[in-house]
């Protein structure tokens, strides 16, 4: 498995990976997609992930094929300045296999920083993951974070183990 940073040329495809990101989150999210057949996503406020200091978007890849993505941006918990990792995509065919385990393991242990993890509660496969990751990877702590202007997420602010 590599991660590698999406380029600046490769916006649009990152662009229509999230499409499929959108798509499978449907099936909790209820969303609908709009007379053209897409999902409502900013293409513009996904490259912003690409170009704007302190985001970014990486690529994970298997053998050379595109597997999933992940998006971190700044955000604050509190007064705690962190990153977010914000969008965490992989593709069915690569599931199960450990990919999303090891990325986590190697972005979020493989940084000093705190990281805030939002997990929508609605998405129990991915409220379960997390639970999961976080008592797999030896984080210096896990502390829950409640912020009431987004009672939709389960926040989790996470410190890397030093």
């Amino acid at each position: 498995m590599t991660l590698r940073a999406v380029a600046s040329g490769e916006a649009r495809a990152l662009a229509q990976l999230f499409q499929l990101y959108c798509y499978d989150n449907s099936a909790w999210s209820g969303e609908d997609v709009l007379a053209d057949g897409r999902y409502d996503v900013c293409d513009g406020g996904l490259a912003e992930y690409v170009h704007a200091p302190g985001h970014t978007a990486h690529w994970i890849e298997v053998d050379g094929a595109l597997a999933g993505f992940y998006l971190t941006e700044p955000a604050m918990a509190g007064t705690l300045a962190v990153q977010e990792f914000s969008d965490f995509f992989i593709l069915r065919k690569y599931r199960r296999r450990g990919l999303a385990l090891e990325v986590v393991r190697r972005v979020l242990l493989g940084s000093a920083q705190a990281w805030l993890v939002a997990t929508f509660r609605d998405d129990a496969a991915a409220c379960a993951f997390w639970q999961q990751a976080f008592a797999r990877l030896p984080f210096a702590s896990v502390e829950a974070y409640d912020d009431p202007a987004l009672p939709q997420f389960q926040l989790t602010v996470l410190k890397p183990a030093a």
